[in-house]
């Protein structure tokens, strides 16, 4: 097939495109279809005789007046086949109004009604003759427009789009008239535009870093098979993302342990806005039941250190009344002595936030920390114990990754949200500063953390199982976020049911091919430290 049969091909399917409803279909879709949208339009195809007009002169290079002739028909700055060559065709087939601009109008152009359009052509239409035969039509001079701002040359150019009586009829003379005409702008560089940091996508580049450097980041946390999605942003700005198949930026994760650090920063909330006095406060002037008890003396600070006392282990996800039984737990050992990461130590949070803000821990959360941060609660999940009456502040949230990564950026930025001071700068400093590979719910990523292993930085993470993280780099602003494959039918609810049928919790195992049923080993995870190493190049100044 000749390239002309290729445009025809093209330039029909171009038209099907924009104009999705045939005329038979006009009494059903009036108020959708652009060929109604005024009870006068025209279709008849416009001839002109170049005479007519006092602009007839020879066409010279468009210059900096804004109503000087150019075929940037929409004033955008450049020529483009997709919206001044289809505009110009739609104008000599006849048609007005919506029909002529429908989606064929640049997002910076400067002529955007049909009415400024058509006003700039019928003013200039001693000048749109392309092929010099006292006429302008759509099936010659249109399609000469817009086959050359496609690139097309030679007898592809010229092949069947030539009047009778044409002056011009050489490949060249019609591709010189048409480029003397072009803007002064046609072939500058794209300025970078004034991008907003709300995870804007932008390239590498325009945020000071390598995109080598953010694929080979990917690639490596893509090793893990069970990945479902990973996101990389750079000051504010999304630069890598990638999902396994079947998922794309809309599919919800959950989170498991990452909600702790969800939850910690509602307690930081709770401090700032005086419900609570600070991290210091004991935790029995709350939780009245521990008063004159052995759990009197332990702090918020140790709490929120994993060094309250709690046991490492417990069966706090199973228990009906998560929060009762976390209540109750004994301590094992002397408050603030030693870190034991205790998914009961961390649903403590729940009655703590309740008991001093009056709302539930979910309510408080969404509040005053996920929609501040333009979270969408109506698209989130956030679970309950089987009881239906406690939510779980150890677990588990379901999101979609940009919101997983708003939160990091809440972190990256000292707790501070475009204008607002969403946290208190100096909890955020304490959450992610270690004592000794733990800050405040959130796991610091430090030589003790690697076993003595030395590293090139220190960052933090939020963890959840089966791979859940929120990996936070303050220095250089960079929140990278990995969540596992997950599918949560929203029917099912967010109350953890563990007798039902299918059981309701948040199910990743399958993809971690860790369930208790599975065969083999599980799907290992990639490599931290190696990640740490690979994130090095990502700094403005590695």
């Amino acid at each position: 097939m000749n390239k002309s049969n290729i445009f025809t091909l093209l330039f029909a399917g171009v038209l099907l495109f924009q104009f999705p409803y045939s005329l038979a279909d006009k009494g059903e879709r009036q108020h959708r279809s652009p060929y109604n949208d005024s009870s006068n339009s025209k279709t008849t195809p416009k001839t002109f005789d170049p005479d007519a007009t006092a602009q007839a002169s020879a066409p010279a290079k468009q210059n900096s007046c804004p109503e000087c002739f150019s075929w940037d028909l929409d004033g955008s700055g450049k020529a483009e086949p997709l919206t001044d060559g289809l505009i110009f065709i739609r104008y000599l087939f006849g048609f007005e109004d919506e029909a002529l601009v429908s989606g064929a109008v640049s997002d910076n152009a400067t002529r955007k009604t049909s009415e400024q359009i058509i006003a700039f052509l019928d003013g200039n239409q001693g000048l749109t003759d392309i092929d010099d035969d006292s006429k302008t039509e759509p099936l010659t001079d249109g399609l000469l427009l817009i086959r050359y701002l496609f690139g097309f040359e030679d007898s592809a150019l010229t092949s069947g789009a030539l009047g009778e009586g044409h002056g011009r009829s050489e490949s060249s003379e019609i591709s010189d008239f048409i480029a003397t005409q072009l803007p002064e702008t046609q072939y500058d560089e794209p300025s970078d535009p004034e991008l907003e940091w709300d995870l804007t996508p932008a390239t590498a580049a325009q945020v000071g870093t390598d995109q080598a450097a953010v694929d080979a980041v990917i690639d490596h946390i893509l090793t893990d098979i069970a990945v479902q999605s990973v996101m990389v942003t750079k000051d504010g700005f999304l630069i890598g993302e990638r999902y396994a198949t079947g998922y794309d930026e809309n599919s919800l994760g959950t989170s498991w342990s990452m909600a702790k650090s969800f939850y910690s920063a509602a307690i930081g909330a709770a401090i700032s806005e005086g419900k609570i006095s600070s991290v210091d406060q004991k935790a029995s002037e709350i939780i009245t039941e521990w008063q004159d008890t052995n759990k009197a003396n332990i702090t918020l600070h140790q709490m929120l250190q994993m060094r309250s006392g709690y046991s490492r282990v417990d069966e706090v996800f199973f228990n009906n009344d998560q929060t009762a039984y976390a209540i109750d737990r004994p301590i094992v050992r002397a408050p603030g002595s030693e870190f034991a990461y205790s998914n009961a130590n961390s649903q403590l949070f729940e009655p703590i936030i309740r008991r001093t803000t009056g709302l539930s821990a979910h309510e408080y959360l969404s509040q005053k920390i996920l929609t501040p941060i333009g979270i969408d609660i109506s698209e989130a999940g956030l679970w309950f114990d089987a009881s239906g009456l406690h939510p779980m502040t150890y677990c588990c949230i379901d999101m979609k990754p940009a919101d997983f990564a708003r939160f990091g950026l809440l972190y990256a930025r000292d707790g501070k949200w475009r204008d607002t001071q969403i946290l208190p700068v100096d909890y955020v400093e304490d959450s992610l500063t270690a004592n000794g590979w733990y800050g405040y719910q959130w796991w610091i990523l430090n030589e003790a953390y690697f076993y003595g292993a030395s590293v090139p930085m220190v960052i933090a993470a939020a963890q959840g199982l089966d791979g859940q993280y929120i990996f936070v780099w303050p220095e250089e602003d960079i929140v990278i976020v990995v969540l596992t494959k997950y599918s949560h039918p929203i029917e099912q609810g967010y109350i953890v049911d563990l007798s039902s049928n299918p059981l309701n919790y948040p199910i990743t195992c399958v993809a971690r091919n860790s369930c208790s049923d599975s065969v083999g080993d599980p799907h290992p995870s990639f490599g931290h430290l190696q990640l740490v190493e690979l994130m090095v190049p990502l700094g403005d100044n590695p």
